[in-house]
């Protein structure tokens, strides 16, 4: 067994007070923010798009653990997105830098906000021309 000093990974602990419907508004604000950013990287020269988010997100309460709720984004080309959203206020998610706000998770890795939208931003999309 290794010992590693009883370190926690800053933003990974449980979401303390969540809700469900707390994280249903998060979602919203997270999907028009990776609708942005998909935009964005979409213009720039050699990206192209294979795949994008298609539908509406799907609540899988399966994996809903530490105050994050589960949901599946689906894609164009049949890929799915697996997100855990933590049921907190939106501001505390996104408006905080500091190493105590709560991460989400995209497809099991844990992401801060700008990078969990970047993250999801970037699915579907290839280096490659035309």
């Amino acid at each position: 067994m290794i010992n590693t000093g009883g370190v926690i990974n800053p933003g990974t602990t449980p979401a303390e007070n969540a809700s469900e419907a707390l994280a249903v508004a998060a979602l919203d604000v997270f999907l028009a923010e990776v609708r942005r950013r998909a935009a964005e990287m979409e213009a720039e020269p050699f990206k192209r798009r294979v795949a994008g988010l298609v539908g509406d997100p799907v609540r899988d309460p399966g994996p809903d653990r530490d105050g994050r709720f589960g949901w599946d984004l689906p894609f164009t080309d049949g890929r799915v997105v697996r997100l855990l959203m933590p049921g907190v206020r939106v501001e505390v998610l996104r408006d905080d830098i500091t190493a105590s706000a709560p991460c989400l998770y995209v497809n099991g890795t844990a992401w801060w906000w700008t990078s969990a939208v970047g993250m999801v931003a970037a699915e579907g999309l290839v280096l490659g021309l035309g």
